[in-house]
């Protein structure tokens, strides 16, 4: 970071408002060059009109934008950002999966590449030459559908830099805005963007670097800066700053860190018991847990947590393995998923847009889908009933939309999630399986979605929550299974779980605490 320059980019009373509602209030930002700055805050503080604001989306109503020390026009003219020194990186990446790499790369990309012609050994040269400058093992030919999630991001990312470095006027590195490009990677792939990060930080690249992750933020970045209703709340310098410092920022009061929840409560009868487990990856897994227990499944990647909600919903085929609840028995390799909800179980995927959401429904079509499916597909549907219900849902799920009839496409992240979890939670269930209940939420709505979480465990429900997050299962897991090689390696119970034992438990020795 070079401090003896003008900043890469300076925003000074950047303002928008739609309807009478500000979305941003004389906001400034600066970012010097060669530096790593996030850019955090609760779902609706504002960062998305700003990103929008700098890539031509949205004309802002005020405010002032210079360039290494240039003043640009606002609003900015839709495709002129990368000629400015402004490229973006959004959370679907903008890939083709069914094209290759090397096509992916050049897309689009009409400044340099003729239309008419083009030079294919020569532009996968080029392409190899740029991969092996930023250390990335991409293949050209390689269809991006068969890449990993990583490399995925690693070609948006090297693009983006290609594109910016390539057609800035100002003849800088350029600065890339990298919006939540880490929610559905797990922790080493995360561990590899970020090495490239700091590669392009080397060569002068400024990023942005959008999240919701607090902890990413602290690890990656130089400074950060806070907005809150859209306003700026402060910047810091994140190596210098407390982690509790800048939550406060985020939602405007000090939040506790400490445990929601005591001992393990009795399981004597379980709510559910699992015997015999087997999948894809999980080898004979044996597991009971109480009422009004929330038991946690974690371990390294590839270790086999994650695949338990999905064999216990029926979302994906056991080999083999019984479940009892109720005293009703049920053999996981005939499961299916409509016969789990309608035994009490019910399922939270991680991927809420793909596989929790129909985005195109509204809010009510969405809360109702379940009920519909239970009730059998009645003719009549009840329709004004149903948006009464919705609208009750939202109140008590803190979801905040315009009104039940408004698109799920529509919601932030963190609302599309309450809206997930009112859908099913309002069915009542005997057993509700997470997995990564969290993901890519900011802080206050994940305190509102554990709070929702204690209140269905108070009711009787068991819940089974598998996540990579060990700092969530120190708040609200009265235990934890630690996984490897589809086995559980060790056991937490009651205050012993915390993040630095599980961190333990998952890079330590195979032990276990107490009897599963």
């Amino acid at each position: 970071m070079n401090e003896r320059h003008p900043p890469r980019l300076a925003i000074r009373g950047l303002s928008k408002s739609f309807g009478g509602v500000h979305a941003l209030s004389g906001a400034d930002l600066a970012v010097m060059p060669g530096e790593i700055h996030g850019l955090l805050g609760k779902n609706g503080s504002g960062k998305s009109t700003l990103i929008k604001i700098l890539s031509g989306f949205h004309k802002p109503d005020g405010g002032t934008l210079e360039i290494d020390g240039k003043p640009v026009p606002l609003p900015i003219p839709p495709g002129r950002s990368e000629r400015i020194g402004l490229s973006f990186v959004h959370q679907n990446l903008g890939l083709l999966p069914e094209a290759t790499v090397l096509e992916n790369l050049i897309a689009g990309d009409h400044e340099r590449v003729a239309s008419w012609f083009i030079n294919w050994p020569a532009e996968a040269a080029r392409a190899r030459r740029l991969f092996a400058e930023h250390h990335l093992d991409l293949d050209p030919w390689a269809a991006v559908e068969e890449l990993t999630p990583v490399k995925r991001a690693q070609l948006a990312i090297i693009r983006a830099a290609d594109r910016v470095g390539s057609h800035n006027e100002q003849a800088t590195p350029g600065l890339l805005v990298l919006d939540e490009p880490t929610p559905f990677l797990p922790i080493e792939d995360v561990r590899e963007l970020f090495a490239m990060m700091r590669r392009l930080k080397q060569s002068g690249v400024s990023i942005i670097f959008v999240s919701h992750d607090i902890d990413e933020v602290m690890e990656i970045t130089d400074r950060a800066t806070v907005l809150r209703d859209g306003q700026v709340i402060g910047s810091f310098e994140t190596g210098r700053t407390d982690r509790s410092e800048i939550v406060a920022a985020i939602v405007g009061r000090s939040m506790s860190q400490a445990r929601l929840v005591g001992d393990p409560p009795s399981g004597d009868p379980p709510a559910a018991s699992v015997a015999g487990l087997r999948g894809r990856f999980v080898e004979d897994l044996d597991l009971r847990v109480a009422p009004g227990e929330i038991l946690g499944l974690t371990g390294l990647i590839g270790s086999g947590y994650d695949e338990v909600p999905y064999l216990l919903s029926g979302a994906s085929a056991a080999v083999a393995g019984r479940l009892s609840m109720g005293g009703r028995s049920h053999e996981l390799r005939h499961l299916k998923p409509a016969e789990a909800v309608a035994a009490g179980i019910v399922f939270i995927p991680a991927d809420r847009q793909k596989a929790g959401l129909a985005l195109d429904l509204t809010l009510t079509e969405n809360a109702m889908l379940p009920a519909t499916v239970q009730g059998g597909g009645r003719l009549r549907i009840d329709h004004r009933g149903n948006r009464t219900i919705t609208a009750e849902l939202m109140r008590r799920f803190v979801v905040k939309a315009q009104s039940p009839q408004q698109a799920a496409s529509e919601l932030s992240g963190g609302n599309q999630q309450k809206l997930l979890l009112a859908k099913w939670l309002r069915l009542d269930p005997r057993l509700i399986l997470l997995d990564e209940p969290t993901q890519g939420i900011d802080v206050g709505a994940r305190r509102e979605i554990y709070d929702r979480l204690l209140e269905a465990c108070a009711r009787g429900a068991a819940i089974l929550c598998a996540t990579s997050e060990f700092e969530q299962l120190e708040m609200i897991a009265h235990r934890v299974l630690v996984f490897e090689r589809g086995r559980v390696k060790a056991e937490l119970r009651g205050a012993a779980v915390t993040k630095s034992s599980i961190e333990a438990a998952c890079y330590g020795e195979s032990r276990i605490h107490a009897s599963v």
